[in-house]
């Protein structure tokens, strides 16, 4: 073939690969971030009960976008494996299935609503992986994204610090918001331990602010390190924040979440990155135990205390009443949000999804985090700039440290920390496209008709 004929066949391949014009995926994608981080999780429309989180609502409308994304869309998907996306099919099947068998076989009245609202839940986390995936026509957009995510969790860990340091929650402003509801217990108060006070940002849990923590932190961190702008220390701000965030958040989770995130990020790191590191955590330390005094020494006994920890005895003695429930219904649950708080509080997402979506629907939800590290790690095989390829290493960290989260709290039980979760499993599916070697340059979009 000749050269000029590969030219017109390399074109012919990019036309309109992008999304058309209108909103495009990184708006989409950017508002969820502002009504994801910025709106209270526990706030709800009071006529829509638990669905009308306002990020839900979006989400829900992510999902049309993308069906009328691909419905314009006039080029093939781009070449390789779509993991995620299949994985995701398999999920939601799943779910549907036992959706369906709960209501043949008859639910309790308290958990009908419960149930519809599980389904709309998994529909919206749909709608911002598909978009996550699909909905960003070039790298430049996926970068972009990540910096807002890093700048998002950035914000999230300034305002824990700021509750920490007044012991405020600081969003009594929204009780005035007119329409609306605070759809969560103790709203109004910030949860303490041993003395100190353990913040939420925006979030209704420590664990669900700390899942923002945990997952921001790489990105944030590989964003810093690989910053070639005149303003190098300004990446750097959300790293700190962040670290601060997590060290005064009384967290034994959100701490080896962190932990996690770091060891996987090092060996990317140059020598001098890694050094720098060190030498500003062992600083970090020592201000920290000169302006908050005990708080290293409660930091220590949280760790050498797991034995006498009350949370700790309510993970491990929920492992047996988790396998009875189990073999009620063992290949497909019970149905997707119907064990409700009533029955029993399990600290591990997974024993919950295998009670609510059986063997099957838990398997399929682990093969789903499986695929977004093994799109990520592709993407990072095949990127050729040293920016992107930090970038897919600190999606994978970010995935790796949000699931161990996963297994200390019911996460997906929490809008931001469910929502967060979703949003990078898409980001590192698209990544898997958009930073390959020979991802094709998108063409200018045509206007819709």
């Amino acid at each position: 073939m000749s050269t000029s004929a590969q030219a017109a066949t390399r074109a012919a391949s990019t036309v309109n690969i992008g999304p058309h014009r209108g909103i495009g995926g990184l708006t989409v994608l950017t508002v969820y971030l502002v009504l994801l981080f910025g709106v209270p999780s526990g706030l709800t429309i009071t006529a829509l009960g638990s669905a009308g989180r306002p990020a839900t609502l979006w989400a829900l409308g992510a999902a049309l976008w993308w069906c009328w994304h691909q419905l314009q869309r006039q080029s093939p998907l781009a070449p390789g494996p779509r993991r995620v996306s299949a994985a995701l099919f398999a999920l939601l099947a799943i779910a549907g299935f036992s959706y369906a068998c709960a209501m043949l076989r008859g639910l309790p009245t308290d958990e009908v609503s419960p149930a519809d609202n599980g389904l709309l839940r998994l529909l919206a986390w749909a709608g911002i992986l598909l978009v996550g995936v699909d909905g960003l026509p070039t790298a430049a957009d996926l970068r972009v994204l990540l910096k807002r995510v890093a700048w998002a969790g950035g914000a999230m860990a300034t305002l824990g610090i700021i509750q920490f340091l007044t012991g405020s929650l600081l969003l009594d402003f929204w009780h005035f918001v007119p329409f609306t509801v605070w759809d969560a217990p103790n709203a109004d108060a910030l949860d303490q331990r041993a003395g100190f006070v353990r913040a939420s940002g925006t979030a209704i849990h420590p664990l669900e602010y700390g899942v923002v923590l945990t997952m921001a932190f790489p990105i944030a961190l590989a964003l810093a390190t690989e910053n070639r702008s005149a303003h190098r220390l300004i990446p750097w701000l959300p790293v700190a924040a962040i670290t601060v965030a997590s060290l005064i958040s009384v967290s034994r989770s959100t701490l080896i979440g962190l932990a996690v995130g770091l060891v996987i990020m090092l060996p990317t790191l140059s020598r001098n990155i890694r050094a720098l590191i060190v030498a500003a955590g062992g600083a970090l330390a020592v201000a920290i135990a000169v302006l908050v005094p005990g708080m290293i020494g409660t930091i220590r006994g949280m760790f050498t205390g797991l034995a006498s920890d009350p949370s700790t005895a309510s993970r491990t003695n929920g492992y047996d009443i988790a396998v009875d429930y189990m073999s009620r219904f063992p290949v497909v649950g019970k149905g997707f949000g119907t064990f409700i708080t009533r029955y029993h509080i399990f600290d591990n997402q997974y024993l919950l999804l295998a009670i609510e979506l059986g063997i099957l629907g838990a398997l399929a939800f682990l093969v789903l985090i499986a695929a977004g590290i093994v799109s990520a790690a592709a993407a990072r095989r095949t990127a050729t700039e040293r920016l992107d390829r930090q970038l897919a290493q600190s999606l994978i960290a970010a995935l790796v440290a949000g699931s161990l989260m996963l297994a200390f709290f019911d996460g997906l039980s929490f809008s931001i920390s469910s929502g967060m979760f979703f949003l990078v499993i898409g980001l590192a599916g698209g990544a898997r496209h958009l930073l390959a070697a020979d991802a094709p340059a998108p063409a200018r979009p045509t206007a819709v008709r």
